[in-house]
């Protein structure tokens, strides 16, 4: 387990973007009927989500939180050091993407930038880095910036996957802060079970042909090619509920934080029922646990953030001890506590 503390780092602000449109679970997806519809909203929890039309990538959501935070914490392009784009969807196979985000920006050519491959525990690794360049490279500011449109490799017919993936970018600003409270990390990955969320076909390993970009019946019911995303559902669940729990109480033992010392927890939004069992299984309270999946689904790496904006929005006053947890594909998975105390969150805003 990758253990790590800083010290003088705080979260300046946090901002989130999504498409305005929207698919509702209900209302939507005609080829499944009626009451299979409501059984998928009371176990996912997931009314609706938003979803990119063809055009809008990950980066103009985040590129929009970008410029939306930027202006709440007033902090000029000029003064970014660096610009992290965690996502599994760029825009492009190369260049980064982050260097094309620091032209739109306005950011001037000194800023370090660059792509980091996650998915849902892309919000941990990705402070985590940040961190790390602001203790040890003595960077000022770095952005911070999350997003996937996952509904571009979901296939809409698929009924595993297609009343859960959604469309989501956002911005944090991670700034050097003399006596901010200490964050404190651990870092976890499994490439064993590479293979229970993946794209098999379309990347170097399995290049795309006729053949894998048939959609077809599987094995496991679900109806997609093998360029859209496969997703094993019950070992996900087990791997949250087993591997992600026993991290989150080691985590906490070694910082002596105890249940009464929580906050909130917040984690990635994968579904209601899972993000459930893991805070059960903690033994924390429901009232704890902040939830965004209602009307935005699972939006990946954007998931966390995209979270603590809803809720900071409407609650500027949010107490500070925070328990992040982000987990999923690869399989990796993290958990860091932060204090959110006077953290700007601006209004969520949609492209």
């Amino acid at each position: 387990m990758a253990r790590s503390k800083f010290d003088n780092v705080k979260i300046k602000g946090i901002a989130a973007a999504v498409p305005k449109g929207v698919i509702d679970n209900i209302q939507d997806h005609p080829f499944v009927d009626y009451e299979e519809k409501q059984k998928m909203v009371k176990l996912t929890g997931m009314r609706q989500y938003r979803k990119a039309p063809v055009g809008v990538c990950s980066s103009d959501l985040c590129v929009r939180a970008a410029v939306e935070l930027l202006k709440e914490v007033d902090i000029r392009a000029k003064d970014i050091d660096a610009i992290l784009f965690v996502t599994q969807t760029p825009d492009y196979r190369l260049p980064s993407t982050a260097c094309i985000i620091q032209h739109e920006l306005g950011c001037p050519q000194t800023t370090l930038a660059f792509d980091i491959n996650l998915g849902c525990s892309g919000y941990v690794y990705g402070l985590y880095t940040a961190c790390s360049f602001i203790q040890g490279g003595r960077l000022q500011n770095v952005l911070l910036l999350c997003g996937d449109t996952q509904t571009k490799f979901a296939y809409e017919r698929d009924k595993n996957v297609c009343f859960i993936m959604g469309d989501a970018g956002s911005a944090s600003l991670i700034s050097w802060e003399e006596e901010a409270a200490s964050i404190n990390f651990s870092l976890m990955t499994d490439g064993s079970r590479f293979d229970k969320l993946i794209v098999p076909y379309g990347g170097y390993r399995n290049p795309s042909t006729d053949e894998s970009r048939e959609v077809k019946s599987q094995t496991d019911g679900g109806i997609r090619s093998q360029e859209h995303i496969f997703m094993e559902g019950m070992e996900i669940f087990n791997f949250a509920a087993t591997d992600v729990v026993a991290t989150i109480r080691e985590f906490m033992l070694d910082n002596d934080i105890s249940e009464s010392d929580v906050d909130y927890l917040i984690l990635h939004q994968a579904n209601k029922f899972m993000t459930d069992k893991v805070a059960k299984k903690l033994k924390l309270s429901q009232t704890k646990v902040l939830y965004s999946l209602e009307y935005y689904g699972n939006t990946s790496s954007a998931s966390i953030p995209l979270t603590i904006s809803q809720h900071m929005f409407r609650n500027k006053h949010i107490r500070k001890q925070c328990i992040i947890s982000g987990f999923g594909v690869g399989l990796s998975w993290g958990v860091a506590n932060i204090d959110l105390e006077g953290t700007i969150c601006p209004r969520i805003a949609e492209v």
